[in-house]
């Protein structure tokens, strides 16, 4: 028997709010990967702060579950796409950071238009709470890209990341 919540969520809301919880998982995967691709070629800081990124994608994923079970919806775990599991080096591999981190942002910044659309004041509110750390997860991504670009194939710099980023993931 379900549960009839007062604040019912809109279908097609809860419906791209479900989407969300399976890209999050990929997200996890994904960094999961890419922390096994960079443990294996001796990255292992990077490898630290990646598996500490998988870690956050999680709790976003179960914080929309939450969410959406909170507001009478049953959110749905879906089949995943395998992640990519091959970059060419460091450098290749934080361009597809970058690009997941801005993924990310834009599905957050559509879900709140959407929020507002559909004038569900309590999903605006929950989705408003992943900007501030979005914003900093995307400008790190990019901080980071950058300095790989700077310092190119020159081993010494790699190893300065690498263990700066090994701090970073506690």
């Amino acid at each position: 028997m379900s549960k009839q919540r007062s604040s019912a969520l809109d279908p097609d809301l809860a419906q791209r709010l479900d989407e969300h919880v399976s890209f999050e998982a990929h997200s996890a995967l994904t960094y999961f990967s890419m922390a096994s691709w960079a443990e294996v070629r001796g990255f292992t800081g990077f490898s630290a702060w990646f598996r500490s990124e998988a870690t956050g994608e999680i709790a976003h994923m179960t914080q929309f579950i939450d969410h959406l079970n909170n507001r009478g919806f049953q959110a749905t775990i879906r089949t995943l796409e395998a992640p990519r599991s091959e970059w060419s080096s460091i450098t290749e591999l934080f361009e597809a950071v970058v690009e997941l981190e801005h993924r990310l942002g834009g599905q957050i910044a559509d879900l709140i238009e959407l929020s507002h659309k559909c004038s569900d004041h309590f999903a605006g509110s929950f989705l408003q709470g992943f900007v501030p750390q979005q914003i900093t997860d995307t400008a790190e991504a990019d901080e980071i890209l950058d300095r790989l670009r700077i310092v190119g194939d020159d081993g010494r710099g790699l190893i300065l990341i690498d263990q700066e980023l090994r701090a970073k993931a506690g």
